[in-house]
Order: structure tokens, then C-alpha cells, then sequence
């Protein structure tokens, strides 16, 4: 079973219309990020508890993974390691209330340097991340953010060996790893047996595109993921703004039309039918995110939620 969820703060910052998004579409789970403009690392538990909880159990809405931006700093920057280690200690108890098994992090920005004494820096504030774990129930995704240590599958990879903790898994991003300069559909071979969860993103030239008009052979991971019986999470995060909000800037500015964005943004307007300075919301794109995923999960002959 498939089980559809998204980063719906890209529609819209109101939790309110979060929920009466997830409702129009039919679906059931959440992965918050920004929650009334605030990020879910901003919360304490005891603050979570009393202003979102009660709000999520009305609507009847689960989450899918906590959007932690933990691990998404400088390697060397001391003190903002210790601030995200509160911070995760927090989301960790904010999981438990709300019955989320995973939060989503990252392994730290190192300036494009990869020695052994970088390895090392990211292995031990990996562990210090995990023993803040150890025991809740809760596993840390690693995604593969760009310009962040393990970007690329071989460090991904090399990651998971090297911490060999069972509350240690990967999430991938066909798109993050486009823009890495890896191919996707080997990054997908390559992690799959260690990945748990899966982002829905596509692009093409390093812009993003609906699902299914870039180069995240999405369709082929998905059909793969069906014949290998996963059961878990697709969570949509389709950048809405770059293009529901700059389209019309390619078009009325003549020289950035040839720029790949403008290439891109023209390639979309197209293939949905849209005129070049017709209104597109952010909401319309993440609709059309939601569509083109549960086309192509029927396609392969998925079953979703």
C-alpha cells in the first residue's frame, strides 16, 4: 500500500488549509514542516501538544514524518549542533505524541570537502543525533540533500554501513539527486534496500517539473516499489513556487525565456494546457502533484491511501 503524504506548508503556511487540502484530495497524512509559519523544529513538545495535536486528531489527520531541518548546518559550527540536538530531543518526544515513527535529517554542509577527518565529523554528529533516539521507537531518515554530505548515493551509502543503526535509514529524492549529477534510477538501485521512504520530486535541468516530466523515471520507481510489495510513504514535495510564482517573469522579460527556467516553465505550460501569463497558485501546483502521482500508482496497478 502506498500511502500518499506531502509537505503541504508548499500550498500553503495555514495549518487550517493544510488539513482542507489533504481533505479535497482525499487523503489522510501530513509531513509538517511549516505549521502557521512556524517550523516544526520550533515547536516544544509541550507547545505541539496543546496547539496542533488537538487539531490534526479532529481532522482525523496523521503524520507520515516530522520535516526536521536537523542536520542541515555547517559541520563545523559547534553551537548550532547543540542548539539541534534540543531541538531533535524535542521533535523526538513530538513523534511519540503524535504516533509518527520517522523525522527526516540531513548530514551537514562540508564546503564540498570529503577527507577522512570530514567522514569522521559526520559519523560522530550522526551518533550524537541517534543516541537522542535510542529507545523512543523513532527512526532518522537521512535524505539526500543537495551540497550536504551524503548527496550522493556512494556517501549515502557509506553512511548507513558506517553507523549499521537500526534506527538509522535513508529516505531518497530523485530529484536532489538529479541535481547531484546522479543518475536516478541507479541511485534508487543502489539505496533501495535500505531506503524506507520515498520524496516525490522531479526535474529536469535542475528545475522542478510535475511528477512525471523529468528525468525521475518516477513511473519506473514506482512500478518497481509495487512489484517489491512497499508498503509505506510517497510524500509530495514539488517546490511549488519557482514556477507558480516566476512563470510570468519568463514571459514578459525576452531574454530570460531562453534561460533554462524559461525553457522549463514553457515545457509545463504546455503539457497542462496553460497560457503563457495565465495565473497558476501554488495550490494549483501541488494539485496537479497529487493527480499525476495517484495516475501513475493506478498505472502500475498500486493500491493507495
Amino acid at each position: 500500500m502506498f500511502r500518499i503524504s506531502g509537505f503541504y506548508d508548499e500550498a500553503a503556511a495555514d495549518l487550517g488549509k493544510q488539513i482542507a487540502l489533504i481533505k479535497k484530495l482525499g487523503g489522510k497524512y501530513l509531513c509538517p514542516r511549516l505549521l502557521n509559519g512556524k517550523n516544526i523544529a520550533d515547536f516544544s513538545a509541550d507547545e505541539f501538544e496543546r496547539d496542533i495535536l488537538p487539531v490534526l486528531s479532529d481532522a482525523g489527520i496523521r503524520l507520515s514524518s516530522l520535516g526536521s531541518p536537523a542536520g542541515k548546518i555547517n559541520i563545523d559550527d559547534a553551537d548550532a549542533y547543540a542548539a539541534q540536538k534540543k531541538k531533535l530531543a524535542e521533535l523526538i518526544k513530538i513523534a511519540g505524541l503524535a504516533d509518527c515513527k520517522y523525522i527526516r535529517c540531513f548530514s551537514f554542509f562540508t564546503g564540498g570537502a570529503d577527507t577522512d577527518g570530514v567522514r569522521n565529523k559526520v559519523l560522530d554528529k550522526w551518533r550524537g543525533f541517534l543516541e537522542l533516539a535510542e529507545g523512543s521507537g523513532v527512526t532518522l531518515l537521512h535524505e539526500n540533500e543537495k551540497k550536504i554530505f551524503g548527496d550522493i548515493p556512494e556517501r549515502a551509502l557509506w553512511l548507513y554501513v558506517k553507523l549499521s543503526h537500526p534506527q538509522f535509514k535513508l529516505c531518497y529524492d530523485a530529484s536532489n539527486y538529479i541535481q547531484c549529477g546522479a543518475d536516478p534510477w541507479a541511485a534508487y538501485e543502489a539505496t533501495r534496500e535500505y531506503t524506507v521512504y520515498y520524496h516525490m520530486k522531479d526535474c529536469i535541468d535542475g528545475v522542478e517539473t510535475p511528477l512525471g516530466m523529468g528525468r525521475g523515471r518516477i513511473a519506473d520507481i514506482i512500478k518497481d516499489l509495487n512489484e517489491r510489495g512497499y508498503d509505506g510513504f510517497l510524500t509530495l514535495e514539488p517546490h511549488t513556487a519557482k514556477y507558480a510564482l516566476l512563470k510570468k517573469a519568463f514571459y514578459i522579460l525576452p531574454f530570460l525565456r531562453a534561460t533554462r527556467y524559461g525553457r522549463v516553465f514553457g515545457m509545463i505550460d504546455k503539457a497542462a494546457g496553460i497560457k503563457p501569463l495565465e495565473t497558476v497558485s501554488r495550490e494549483d501546483v501541488f494539485v496537479w502533484q497529487y493527480e499525476n502521482l495517484v495516475k501513475i500508482i493506478k498505472n502500475v496497478g498500486g493500491k493507495y491511501e
